[in-house]
């Protein structure tokens, strides 16, 4: 679920047990399989990603291209939750795999300066000196959260951003799951309303609160930015027009030793950041949802999505 795998992923639970198991096997979720080699040479890189859909895209496709550059590419799909991923990669047990800033900035223990670029500058230096971790190039994309209503719902409030949104909090109710809380008080610095500026608020399971709005027993829900199922839903996005809440950009994390050895990665994955929006993430979780519901497995279904959305860029 897309929910549990955004909680995991900001927060990062995981008990001791499985990290000892990975610490041991580095066997602590799916490994995924090979992707092959490139036939060039090169050396061999492991490439992890974290549970959700769209941390298995991204790190899929940063393995295509690193193949397709002569790289032996080893993929460990869906391998855990943040901790058990950093884990991995400052044991040298995984090469690469894709962050999000507002995550890293979670692990250095920095609040948000709620200026994107910022946050990113942030967290590559700091990653660099405190794990010999570096960041590469961050995408647009931005898997924070949000706000959101059906579209009926904002027809009638007639609101499209937050800042619209702002004077009519004290008549409307919030549905929240608990991660969200934190970051819709947040907004304070920027709105000036928290989650007690709401006439309620309700902290429900991630897909309940859908159903509060939709009810009528909430107006505004708190979703995640590159949710699929908004749309679906028939819900909409409220523009964060100021900037409130912090962003989740991701960027490839890499090895400062793997880097040192083999500088061209850089050179291979820098590319793809900027092709990589929230719509091109929702849109391409849209065709592995579909291509599940056909009968394809997850797995597959990614590869190919992946493998497709690079070759209509002209980047395979």
């Amino acid at each position: 679920m897309h929910s549990l795998a955004h909680s995991l992923k900001t927060r990062g639970l995981v008990s001791l047990a499985c990290l000892v198991m990975l610490l041991l096997t580095a066997a602590c979720g799916s490994t995924g399989t090979t992707s092959g080699s490139g036939g060039s040479g090169k050396g061999n890189l492991v490439i992890a990603s974290k549970l959700d859909v769209e941390s298995q895209l991204i790190a899929e496709m940063y393995g295509l291209l690193l193949k397709k550059d002569g790289y032996n590419v080893t993929q460990k799909a869906a391998l855990g939750n943040s901790t058990i991923i950093f884990q991995a990669i400052t044991s040298n047990q995984i090469d690469i795999y894709p962050e999000f800033t507002a995550t890293g900035l979670n692990k250095l223990g920095i609040p948000s300066s709620y200026n994107p670029q910022k946050d990113y500058q942030t967290v590559k230096q700091n990653f660099d000196k405190k794990y010999n971790l570096i960041w590469l190039d961050a995408s647009p994309l931005n898997d924070g959260y949000a706000l959101c209503t059906t579209k009926t719902e904002a027809q009638k409030l007639n609101i499209t951003t937050i800042s619209q949104l702002t004077p009519k909090v004290s008549q409307l109710s919030l549905a929240s799951p608990s991660d969200g809380t934190t970051f819709v008080d947040g907004l304070q610095k920027t709105y000036g309303f928290t989650t007690k500026s709401f006439k309620k608020t309700s902290t429900v399971d991630y897909n309940i609160g859908f159903k509060a709005v939709s009810s009528g027993q909430a107006q505004i829900n708190v979703c995640y930015g590159t949710d699929a199922t908004v749309q679906q839903q028939g819900f909409v996005f409220l523009q964060d027009d100021k900037n409130g809440f912090p962003a989740f950009n991701p960027a490839p994390v890499v090895r400062n030793a793997i880097l040192k050895k083999d500088s061209d990665i850089s050179s291979v994955l820098n590319p793809l950041a900027p092709k990589l929006t929230t719509a091109v993430s929702i849109q391409l979780q849209n065709q592995v949802a579909n291509m599940t519901k056909g009968g394809s497995s997850s797995t597959h279904a990614i590869t190919v999505v992946a493998q497709n959305f690079l070759k209509q860029q002209g980047m395979l």
